[in-house]
């Protein structure tokens, strides 16, 4: 009789053990992948959209206010939603014309001579104040274009407007 006790005793204690253990492993992988799940929220874009005249095509967001935020760290969608394309603008210089590689979709929709435009001289931030600027190629009295600026790193629209060719 007593040879049996002894094993019942540690049986349990094993099975306490392993119990505690699985409890742990599953409360440890939750907490892991709730904390992956966490990211910085947003930045905050105040900004305004000048209106477009189609007699030069040039779309020009004013930063009102809100968080600074690095030029790089955008990203601009252009798109004509009157039947035209969607550009997207990515990799965007703090100064300087737009190559190639900056855009994504329909590139003819931007003049490649035209640049990000920042106010201040090599200001990398987009703070109150500066602009943003490009000139729209086939801007058409009536089009319709809808403007996104995207925080890819939170993978956000920041801000969005809509403003018809004059």
């Amino acid at each position: 009789m007593r040879g049996q006790r002894g094993v019942s005793s540690v049986v349990a204690t094993v099975l306490l053990i392993a119990v505690v253990l699985v409890v742990a492993v599953a409360a440890a992988n939750f907490a892991l992948s709730f904390a992956d799940s966490t990211q910085e929220p947003a930045p905050q874009v105040h900004a305004s959209m000048d209106p477009i005249e189609s007699s030069d095509g040039y779309l020009n967001i004013t930063k009102n206010g809100g968080d600074d935020v690095r030029v790089s760290e955008l990203e601009i969608q252009i798109r004509n939603a009157s039947g035209g394309g969607t550009v997207r603008l990515v990799d965007l210089p703090a100064s300087g014309g737009l190559v190639g590689s900056n855009f994504e979709g329909d590139g003819s929709m931007v003049d490649n001579g035209s640049g990000v435009i920042v106010n201040s001289p090599a200001n990398v931030e987009w703070t109150a104040g500066d602009e943003i600027g490009v000139r729209l190629s086939d801007a058409k009295s009536g089009d319709r274009i809808v403007v996104r600026i995207i925080h890819p790193e939170t993978d956000s629209i920041v801000w969005e407007d809509t403003v018809t060719v004059s």
